[in-house]
């Protein structure tokens, strides 16, 4: 995924919180099944292939004819990145009579609304969530792993798989962040039984990156994780190259797994590594080619955030079809609470939301590894154990 995947967190105390508005129950007069979204369609952080992907599911069902004979009306709103905005627009979409909230795209969605979508009883199967406030809700269930769970899963995959001794952790956290990144580590020592090396968790997103670098050969670290985008993560596989470290595995996020981030540091002679959430999206498999046919009907790019969209709208469309009688707010929330776990090849833990007070339904991601300057995907999912 892109950079701002990590570019969240810390925004609730930009938001806005608007004075309450009375939504209704969620059914609709025109006889629609009206379906609602939010996402970056403009300003700095895009994300239109999210929900274009995601409406070329739901145009799908409609050619088919529909649920129960009634159409979805998606609704996608352009929050341009501003949580005030981010607030309008959830407002707006409770003012529609929304039922629920499928293939969001928002990177201040969940910081901004959560209160309000427990408020309105809203439930919403996120595209991409980030924050931890998305893992955090009773009304959310992103259907991406997350930075959190990410965490854990590249520090299995190095102790594991790699069978890395001495590992380093160099981690942006963001306000409000902080908790989740420190239960993410703590899992990790849980389930190997090992410590790391070094941990910093006071990774500033500007300057010299060397001295990190200096502490892991110091430790003799012979894996590092390194959790921020492009604009960090480049320059420092850049220094580390400069520090001869050839003989280190260096793990990044999701957001470091694309293209140009390839294409920039794939020459360096170093061993690179990423999570990809999903089945990653440049394998060409059978398990993304329902995804691969959506997206390109779409006219959208393939990428992982793409991947989310086609989940999301995936997901929600099957538990509708488990709705007998009226489809409403209220009948869609039932259904998200009793609904049975649902298993596709894209993801590793099956999808179910749950009467929780928290969803975090995807436990498990794939690992690529940069070679010649292309990222190839390694080996099976690798799931985190449930904690107990």
């Amino acid at each position: 995924m892109r950079t701002a995947l990590v570019k969240v967190g810390g925004i609730v105390g930009a938001a806005v919180i608007a004075t309450s508005v009375v939504a209704g129950c969620g059914s609709s007069d025109d006889g629609t099944i009206k379906i609602g979204a939010i996402a970056g369609l403009t300003g700095n952080f895009i994300t239109e292939e999210v929900v274009k992907t995601a409406k070329r599911v739901f145009d799908d069902v409609n050619a088919a004819g529909g649920i129960n004979g009634k159409k979805i009306d998606f609704i996608v709103k352009d929050d341009a990145g501003n949580p005030q905005r981010t607030a309008q627009v959830a407002r707006e979409l409770a003012d529609d009579d929304v039922v629920a909230m499928a293939a969001s795209g928002s990177f201040t969605d969940c910081d901004v609304n959560d209160a309000f979508y427990r408020q309105q009883k809203i439930s919403s199967i996120m595209a991409v969530g980030a924050s931890a406030k998305c893992f955090q809700s009773p009304t959310i269930a992103p259907v991406n792993v997350g930075p959190f769970t990410l965490i854990t899963a590249e520090l299995l995959f190095a102790s594991q798989t790699l069978k890395n001794d001495k590992i380093c952790n160099f981690t942006v956290v963001l306000p409000g962040s902080e908790e989740a990144v420190n239960n993410a580590l703590a899992q990790w020592e849980k389930i190997s039984g090992k410590k790391l090396a070094v941990s910093d968790t006071t990774v500033q997103q500007s300057g010299d990156l060397t001295p990190y670098l200096l502490r892991a050969k110091q430790a003799g670290c012979d894996a590092i994780l390194f959790n921020p985008g492009e604009q960090l993560v480049v320059p420092f596989l850049k220094a580390a190259q400069t520090q001869g470290m050839t003989d280190v595995d260096f793990l990044l996020m999701a957001p470091a797994y694309t293209e140009s981030v390839a294409k920039a540091v794939g020459d360096l002679g170093l061993k690179v590594y990423a999570g990809s959430e999903f089945e990653p999206f440049t394998a060409d498999s059978d398990a993304n080619k329902g995804w691969k046919d959506a997206v390109t009907r779409a006219g959208a790019p393939a990428t992982a955030f793409s991947q989310g969209g086609y989940l999301a709208a995936v997901f929600l469309v099957d538990v509708l079809k488990s709705i007998k009688g009226d489809i409403t707010r209220e009948s869609v929330n039932e259904a998200l609470r009793t609904m049975r776990p649902i298993s596709n090849p894209m993801v590793g833990t099956p999808f179910t939301f749950g009467p929780g007070d928290r969803h975090a339904p995807n436990q498990a991601s794939k690992m690529v590894e940069l070679k010649d300057g292309k990222w190839v995907p390694l080996g099976d999912f690798i799931t985190v154990p449930t904690s107990s």
